[in-house]
């Protein structure tokens, strides 16, 4: 359900005020989340943000459960699946870092995602109110709960603004969540967009899953060159021998293409935090070998996109990127990947110029 600029306003006055932290901006709105920024040295290397210690147990002591929206949800979209999650524990901010647990994806549907339905419901309705978000707080401060992941299932996603030269301009891509995800249907996103999770099923190899890196590779392969998702490899590196990863890491060894980490999203929302990446590929070559009538690694996105949704935008000055999509843009966005977006495109901006 998108918002009006009104409710849109409302919603985030209300977060703000309640969880008394910064909400991000730009061009004059406030979006309804607070950015966690990493040091200069932190933003080319992406995993910096993660605490050294492997993600443990979560503790299930889940302070409001919404088990009718979770079973909503289960059986309007049967195919949704139950894996491990990531989960946040603590943000440290100076140097930034997350420490994590490891919970699963429906107590995250059922403790976070239903705190944003139940927001969104009440808004059209006509009035803020929002029960089981007031039953959380009675057992976790507003402004611990934007540190700290207790008494809920705060799984981490990670959302990777890609950032490419197409003969010379640099362009981004968007496109439209299908009705195969759980929540956002329908609502642009950045490409890929991701839950971050173990690779294997009982996190066998955790110095390598415990990796945003990682993460945002394989989610490359599965969104936009429709490699089929695994629930349960036996091995973390199953699919390093793609011949889209071989190039992709072969550009990234080379300097012809980088990953970078522009902060930690916490959506106030669903009280949900997500890792904000930009992938800046510098070699016209990539675009044009993906893009090819026979290409050997055709761009072709997941079940979880709306095929016919990609817009590929050129991405240098506001003006002409936001004039490929509909006005206000970021009512038809989640608002984590409205910031995501904008701190990936302000970064590949100060990159490519001092490139030049």
């Amino acid at each position: 359900m998108s918002l009006d600029r009104y409710d849109y306003k409302n919603l985030t006055d209300y977060l703000q005020h309640l969880y008394q932290c910064t909400p991000f901006s730009r061009d004059g709105i406030e979006h309804p989340v607070t950015v966690y920024y990493p040091s200069e040295v932190q933003i080319r290397d992406v995993d910096s943000i993660l605490d050294p210690y492997p993600p443990t147990q979560e503790d299930t002591d889940f302070a409001a459960y919404d088990r009718s929206y979770l079973y909503t949800l289960q059986n309007s979209k049967p195919a949704l699946f139950n894996g491990r999650t990531f989960t946040l524990k603590f943000i440290r901010e100076r140097p930034l870092r997350m420490r994590a647990s490891l919970g699963h994806y429906f107590d995250m549907l059922a403790t976070c995602a239903s705190l944003e339905h139940e927001l969104r419901d009440a808004v059209a309705e006509g009035w803020m109110r929002a029960p089981s978000r007031a039953q959380y707080h009675r057992h976790v401060d507003p402004t611990e709960a934007i540190m700290r992941g207790m008494r809920r299932s705060a799984a981490i996603g990670i959302g990777t603004l890609t950032v490419f030269n197409d003969n010379g301009i640099y362009k981004t891509i968007l496109a439209r969540r299908s009705n195969k995800t759980a929540f956002d249907s329908g609502m642009f996103h950045v490409l890929p967009a991701m839950m971050f999770q173990p690779t294997t099923p009982n996190f066998t190899y955790p110095e390598q899953e415990w990796s945003i890196k990682h993460q945002v590779l394989r989610e490359v392969l599965e969104e936009m060159f429709n490699m089929p998702e695994e629930h349960a490899p036996t091995d973390w590196d199953f699919f390093y021998q793609h011949p889209a990863m071989i190039y992709l890491q072969d550009l990234m060894d080379t300097g012809r293409a980088h990953l970078y980490v522009t902060g930690i999203v916490l959506n106030l929302l669903t009280l949900r935090p997500e890792v904000s990446t930009l992938l800046l590929i510098h070699d016209a070559d990539w675009y044009a070998r993906i893009t090819a009538p026979d290409s050997d690694m055709p761009f072709m996105t997941a079940d979880e996109t709306l095929a016919d949704s990609v817009v590929v935008a050129p991405m240098m000055t506001d003006d002409v990127f936001l004039a490929h999509f509909p006005d206000d843009l970021h009512l038809r966005m989640p608002a984590q990947a409205t910031a995501t977006m904008w701190l990936g495109i302000d970064l590949a901006r100060q990159e490519i110029m001092r490139r030049a």
